[in-house]
């Protein structure tokens, strides 16, 4: 994609140059551009798990997002409204509405990021594979999950999706900011149920990718064969007032998302729960045997969900240690907060990073004579604001001095991050995770442990005739 070719954008930029001009409370404006293409595979399972592509469809997509922002006549306050650009109906008229909806949408008035006085990151946020012919690396993938699951044993493989995008991304506004970039995904999904059958439960993944080299598509085939053999015989988990628990990065990554979210500055300007720099992130004292929580804000990661070269409102991103040791370093602050927190703004943007443990799982595993090991969660949720969460179990095991002894399925698992984080360990393996967003979260890459073992603010509601207090 030429942006610089694209005759809809160089319409839309004089329109709404000219209607700034012309409009003396419109005080700026910032125009997102996004072109994409995809391609989509739905596949059917058959006799030994072949599985044979039963549509295929091609989309693409282009389309414009025009912010306006409004000055009251005293210029104390600013107002701000978006809206997608309908190329066919009258672009006058639709600055309009813009322009009124955001007289309509006052705050105390705040300055707009000006252009960067340095250069953009060189960052590679896309998979070159895909970019080069996306076609080609679909239909190569298509050929490794059709491989792939043959081989599967016990199990039927009764579906599965392969969705590849290209997005071509442009930010442009009034303060001269203009910057490009490109980001490449992957959605995978694929249903299972036990052979050979009748169809009583069907074990249903998905996961994100940023691309081919991290798109394991037969590692998560042979996860998801693995999950629906354990369906057979699962029982209802023993009620702890005081649990040890074992996730994996999916938890682990949604944790890290919600302590992030404190350390936004929007937490703070809001009154609510937030982090500011020298706040202890336990809440209480810390286990000698625990390890510490350190986390990286890092936009550079090859090829990872979150990496660019500029933030949301076009600074220059900024890599930086967050929280070290237990203790908050900075808080994320872009133009808009900082100036009403009277603060220095950064351009911190971009991947989770947390550093790998010592303990292998097997040695964490090993760590106290009972553990739950949570493989699923119903819908995990992590409250941003009081950092709790809970969950059905929707499959899990109980390991007794470190052996399995029974597979888990049902009660209620709740924790509280900061009381976890006064007793816990990460694995040593460690791994990437990706969620490319626009689909049911926010985008999110995350980089660390692949393991945690929480024996710290964990309670499971199970079967109250085992419960140990």
């Amino acid at each position: 994609m030429n942006w610089n070719d694209d005759q809809s954008l160089a319409g839309i930029v004089q329109a709404v140059t000219e209607f700034k001009n012309t409009h003396e409370p419109v005080s700026g404006w910032a125009i997102n551009g996004k072109a994409s293409d995809a391609c989509q595979s739905l596949l059917l399972g058959g006799n030994a798990n072949k599985l044979s592509v039963y549509q295929d469809r091609e989309v693409d997509d282009l389309s414009y997002k025009v912010t306006l922002y409004v000055s009251s006549e005293d210029q104390r306050e600013i107002g701000a409204s978006s809206a997608t650009i309908q190329l066919g109906d009258d672009l006058q008229h639709q600055l309009e509405q813009i322009k009124a909806n955001a007289s309509l949408a006052m705050n105390p008035a705040y300055p707009l990021a000006e252009q960067p006085n340095m250069p953009y990151l060189e960052v590679e946020s896309y998979c070159p594979i895909i970019v080069a012919d996306m076609n080609l690396a679909h239909k190569k993938l298509i050929e490794r999950v059709q491989q792939h699951a043959t081989h599967l044993q016990n199990v039927q493989v009764n579906s599965a999706e392969l969705y590849t995008n290209v997005h071509h991304h442009l930010l442009k506004t009034s303060k001269g900011i203009e910057a490009q970039k490109i980001t490449t995904d992957l959605y995978f999904e694929v249903a299972m149920e036990l052979a050979p059958g009748p169809n009583l439960q069907e074990v249903l993944k998905y996961w994100h990718f940023v691309g081919v080299n991290d798109a394991t598509v037969e590692v998560k085939l042979d996860e998801v064969a693995a999950e629906t053999q354990l369906t057979t015989e699962a029982f209802m988990p023993p009620a702890r007032n005081k649990a040890t628990i074992l996730v994996d990065s999916y938890a682990i990554s949604k944790i890290a998302a919600a302590i992030a979210s404190q350390l936004n500055g929007s937490a703070e300007y809001s009154q609510g729960p937030h982090l500011k720099p020298d706040d202890a992130l336990p809440n209480g004292e810390v286990d000698a045997r625990s390890d510490v929580f350190n986390l990286t804000i890092d936009p550079a990661l090859k090829q990872m969900a979150k990496t660019s070269a500029f933030t949301d409102e076009g600074t220059v991103a900024e890599k930086a240690e967050v929280i070290v040791n237990n203790t908050v370093q900075q808080q994320v602050l872009d133009t808009r907060l900082a100036h009403y927190l009277n603060k220095a703004p950064n351009g911190i943007y971009g991947n989770l990073v947390i550093p790998a443990g010592t303990a292998s799982r097997t040695e964490l595993l090993n760590q106290v004579d009972e553990v739950i090991e949570i493989l699923d969660f119903s819908s995990l949720l992590v409250n941003p604001s009081s950092l709790t969460w809970s969950s059905e179990i929707k499959l899990g095991r109980l390991y007794q001095k470190g052996q399995s002894v029974k597979t888990l399925k049902g009660g209620i698992v709740s924790g509280n991050v900061r009381d976890s984080l006064t007793g816990f360990k990460f694995s040593s393996e460690t791994t990437l995770r990706n969620t490319a967003g626009g689909y049911f979260e926010a985008a999110s890459g995350y980089n660390g442990p692949t393991f945690m073992l929480m024996w710290k603010g964990i309670t499971i509601a199970g079967e109250t005739d085992q419960e140990t207090l």
